[in-house]
C-alpha cells in the first residue's frame, strides 16, 4: 500500500504528467457530453422508451456491444467505426499498392502521410454509415424515430459525419497532449460508462442478488487474468553479440505472445458488422431480387453477432477473424525481414541460425506460432459471452440467479486491460523521463 501511495505521489508530483492526466480527463468529459446531443429529427422519447423496455433487451445488448454510442442516437452515433474502417482499408491497401508500401517503410514521415489519408477516407465512410444508421435504427425501432426523406437523410448523415470527425480529432488530441492512445481511451471510456448501467440492469432483473454478484466477479476476474496473460506474456529469443574483442555475451530478443494488443478485436468487430448492416438495409428496402432478400435473411439468422445468443456461424466467423487479423497485423508491425536485417547489421546472431534469410525464416516461424496461440486466446476472450449460452451448466446458473449477467463483452475486457496497461507504461515512461530531466 505504501508503494502505491508513493507511486501516486510521484505521478501527481510531476507537473508534466499531472497536466497530461487532467487534459485527458477534460477531453473525456467533453466526449461524454457529446453523447447527450442527439442527431436532428430524432424522436428521443421513443428511442429511450424502446431501449429501456424490458422486452427490448436484445436492443440494449446491441447498444452495449457498440460501446453505448447509440444510447441516445447522439451526434457521435457512428462513433469511431468510420476511422477504424478507414484504417483497416489503408492497412490492406498498403500490402498491395507500391506507393503505400513505400510510405510504411519511411518511418514516422510515412506514417504521418498514411494517417492523413486515413482522415480523408474517414469522411465519406462516416457519411455513408450515418445514412445507413438512420435506416438501421428505424428498422430496430419500428420506423417511427427518423424521417427518411432525402433532405433529412442528408442532414442526418452530415451531422453524424461531423460527429465522427470531431471524435477522431479528440482522440488525436489525447494522443498528442494526453496519456496513451486517444482512440483506445475513448473506446475505453464508453465501455466503462456502459458497464455501470449494465450492472444496475442485471442486478435489478435478477432474483438472487448474491448469486449475480458472485457470477459477475468470477467471470470478470477470470477474463481479466486471462487477458493479462495474453497481453503480457513474451517469448525470449537468445541473441549473441561480441563485446570487447572476442568476448561473447548473450542477450534476449523479446517477442510478445500477442504482438498487436487489442487491434484484431476492433478490426474483427468492424468486419463482422459490415455484412450485417448491409443485410439489414436490404431487408429495409425490400428489393425485388429474391436471392438478395434470401441472402439478407440468412445473414440476419446466422451472422447476427448483436443478439445475446448468436448462431454458431457468427461466433465461428468472429473467432476466425480475430485470429486472421492477429496474423495480418503482426506481419505489418513485426516484419521478420526487417528484424533479421537489424540483427545482422548490429553484428548479432541467434545461436545455431545463420544471419540473413535463415534468421528471418526462424523469426517468422516463431511469430506464426505466437500468433496462433495469442490470436486463439484473444478470440476465446472475445467470444466468451456468446459461448456461455451454449454451456449446459451455465443454463442451470441462469435458472438459479434469474438472468445471464453480461456486464461487459470479451472484446470490452481486452480493450480495458490493454488500455490500462498502455496508460501504465506511458506514465512509467514519463516518470523515468522526469527523473532524468531533474538529474
Amino acid at each position: 500500500m505504501k508503494t502505491l501511495f508513493r507511486k501516486l505521489q510521484d505521478i501527481f508530483g510531476s507537473k508534466v504528467i499531472r497536466n497530461k492526466i487532467l487534459f485527458t480527463i477534460a477531453i473525456l468529459a467533453l466526449y461524454r457530453l457529446l453523447v447527450l446531443i442527439p442527431v436532428p429529427f430524432v424522436d428521443i422519447s421513443v428511442l429511450v422508451e424502446r431501449t429501456l423496455d424490458a422486452s427490448s433487451s436484445w436492443l440494449s445488448y446491441f447498444v452495449m456491444f457498440l460501446w453505448w454510442s447509440l444510447e441516445n442516437f447522439s451526434l457521435i452515433a457512428v462513433g469511431l467505426a468510420p476511422f477504424i474502417n478507414a484504417s483497416i482499408i489503408l492497412q490492406l491497401l498498403s500490402a498491395v499498392l507500391p506507393h503505400l508500401e513505400e510510405l510504411t517503410e519511411q518511418g514516422e514521415v510515412g506514417q504521418q502521410k498514411i494517417q492523413q489519408y486515413t482522415r480523408y477516407l474517414t469522411v465519406p465512410l462516416a457519411f455513408m454509415q450515418g445514412i445507413g444508421m438512420v435506416f438501421f435504427m428505424n428498422y430496430l425501432l419500428g420506423g417511427s424515430v427518423i424521417d427518411t426523406g432525402l433532405g433529412t437523410l442528408i442532414l442526418s448523415g452530415f451531422a453524424m459525419t461531423v460527429g465522427a470527425v470531431l471524435l477522431m480529432w479528440l482522440g488525436e488530441l489525447i494522443t498528442e497532449k494526453g496519456i496513451g492512445n486517444g482512440i483506445s481511451i475513448l473506446i475505453f471510456a464508453s465501455i466503462v460508462a456502459g458497464m455501470t448501467q449494465q450492472v444496475s440492469v442485471s442486478l435489478a432483473s435478477s432474483s438472487s442478488l448474491l448469486g449475480i454478484i458472485i457470477f459477475m466477479l468470477v467471470i470478470i476476474i477470470g477474463l481479466v487474468l486471462l487477458s493479462i496473460f495474453i497481453l503480457r506474456s513474451i517469448k525470449e529469443i537468445p541473441i549473441v553479440y561480441a563485446k570487447q574483442g572476442k568476448v561473447e555475451e548473450t542477450s534476449m530478443l523479446p517477442i510478445p505472445l500477442n504482438p498487436v494488443g487489442m487491434i484484431p478485436i476492433i478490426f474483427a468487430i468492424a468486419f463482422i458488422t459490415f455484412p450485417y448492416l448491409l443485410g439489414r438495409m436490404a431487408i429495409q428496402f425490400q428489393p425485388m431480387n429474391t436471392n438478395l432478400v434470401a441472402l439478407a435473411n440468412w445473414i440476419e439468422v446466422n451472422l447476427n453477432i448483436y443478439s445475446q445468443q448468436p448462431a454458431l456461424p457468427a461466433i465461428i466467423l468472429f473467432f476466425l477473424l480475430v485470429v486472421v487479423f492477429t496474423f495480418f497485423y503482426t506481419m505489418i508491425v513485426f516484419s521478420p525481414e526487417r528484424i533479421a536485417d537489424t540483427v545482422q547489421k548490429r553484428g548479432w546472431f541467434i545461436p545455431g541460425i545463420r544471419p540473413g534469410e535463415e534468421t528471418a525464416r526462424y523469426i517468422n516461424k516463431v511469430l506464426m506460432h505466437l500468433c496462433l496461440r495469442g490470436g486463439a486466446g484473444l478470440a476465446a476472450v472475445g467470444v466468451y459471452s456468446y459461448v456461455l449460452n451454449y454451456i449446459p451448466f451455465v443454463q442451470d446458473i441462469v435458472l438459479a440467479v434469474g438472468s445471464l449477467p453480461v456486464v461487459v463483452t470479451g472484446s470490452g475486457v481486452i480493450i480495458i486491460v490493454w488500455v490500462v496497461q498502455d496508460i501504465f507504461n506511458k506514465v512509467s515512461s514519463e516518470l523515468l523521463t522526469s527523473k532524468y530531466d531533474s538529474i
